[in-house]
C-alpha cells in the first residue's frame, strides 16, 4: 500500500512539474541584448529627429540666402537705372 501511494505521489508530482514547465514565463530578454536594442532604438530616433531638424534649418537658411540675393538684384537694378538717368542728364 505504501508503494502504491508513493507511485501516485510520484505521478502527480511529475504531472505538476510538466504542466508548470509548459506554462513557464516567457524567456526574458538578456540585459546585454535589451540594452543594445534600446541603444539602437534611441540612436535611430535621435538621428531621425536630428536629420529632420537640420533639414528644416537648411531650408530656412536657404530661403534667407535666396531672399538676400533677390534683394541684391533689385538694388543693383535700381542703381543701374539711377546711373543711366544721371548719364542722360549730362
Amino acid at each position: 500500500m505504501l508503494a502504491a501511494v508513493s507511485r501516485q505521489v510520484a505521478r502527480s508530482s511529475v504531472r505538476s512539474y510538466t504542466t508548470s514547465a509548459a506554462t513557464a514565463a516567457p524567456r526574458k530578454v538578456g540585459a546585454f541584448r535589451g540594452g543594445f536594442l534600446g541603444f539602437l532604438l534611441g540612436v535611430t530616433a535621435t538621428g531621425a529627429g536630428s536629420y529632420y531638424y537640420l533639414l528644416d534649418q537648411y531650408k530656412l537658411a536657404n530661403n534667407v540666402v535666396v531672399a538676400d540675393v533677390v534683394a541684391l538684384q533689385n538694388s543693383v537694378s535700381h542703381l543701374e537705372k539711377h546711373v543711366k538717368s544721371l548719364e542722360e542728364k549730362k
